[in-house]
């Protein structure tokens, strides 16, 4: 840059005036170095310190403002003038952008190391369900390998429970003829033992009826046995 290049070259030959002349500074730097202090010796013009400095002379406005200096032709001996250290300012600014800029850049490093870690994890997660899903997929190939036998054993089974409720149904009718008979033959054994018990009634009173009659024989017969007894005697 132009202004820094006339400013090293100003401080060149600041210093060495100061290399010939006595042993007090012509100028000292700020704590930060980023403003000479420059004490006005007798003879001095604020121009000429100006040009010292390597101030162009369109900026000999700006120079006398930043110092307060309104009226040039009365800055006596002694006054401190404040002169801006480009070279300094520039490294200062300079520094500043590199580390905001760093700033920036650790952050964005630290945002994409976390969103690599992001997709680390989504990676491993993406891993764990294909693997998933392979597992998956190889139990329904087993099990599409033994559906044909599957289907076969309930087919199986459905014979089978076909078969048992034939069964059970032909069981249920049966039982149901079983139960229709013993009914059909309890009746016929009751009107049996009821036309026998019958039977038994009627020769039961035939019996009787003939004992009374036996009975009304021997007594009509008694006397006359009786008589022809007495007749022999």
């Amino acid at each position: 840059m132009p202004h820094v290049r006339r400013t090293l070259s100003a401080l060149a030959v600041v210093l060495a005036l100061a290399g010939t002349a006595s042993a007090e500074p012509l100028f000292t730097l700020t704590e930060d170095g980023q403003t000479y202090l420059y004490r006005a010796r007798p003879g001095d013009h604020p121009s000429a310190v100006a040009e010292m400095f390597g101030i162009a002379t369109r900026d000999l406005p700006g120079f006398l403002a930043a110092n307060g200096i309104v009226d040039p032709t009365r800055v006596g001996a002694g006054f401190v003038y404040r002169i801006p250290n480009d070279p300094v300012r520039a490294l200062t600014e300079r520094t500043t952008a590199l580390q905001s800029e760093n700033a920036h850049l650790v952050a964005a490093a630290t945002a994409d190391r976390e969103r690599m870690q992001g997709l680390v994890r989504a990676a491993d997660e993406s891993h764990e369900a294909a693997a998933e899903a392979e597992g998956r997929a190889a139990r329904l190939e087993r099990v599409a390998a033994l559906w044909p036998w599957a289907r076969a054993g309930l087919f199986g089974l459905l014979v089978i429970a076909i078969a048992a409720v034939y069964t059970a149904v032909a069981a249920m009718r049966r039982r149901a003829q079983a139960e229709r008979y013993a009914r059909t033959l309890a009746r016929d054994l009751d009107e049996k033992r009821r036309s026998a018990l019958a039977e038994r009634q009627e020769s039961a009173r035939r019996i009787l009826d003939l004992e009374a009659r036996i009975h009304v024989l021997e007594t009509q017969l008694k006397p006359r046995v009786v008589i022809s007894g007495r007749s022999g005697s």
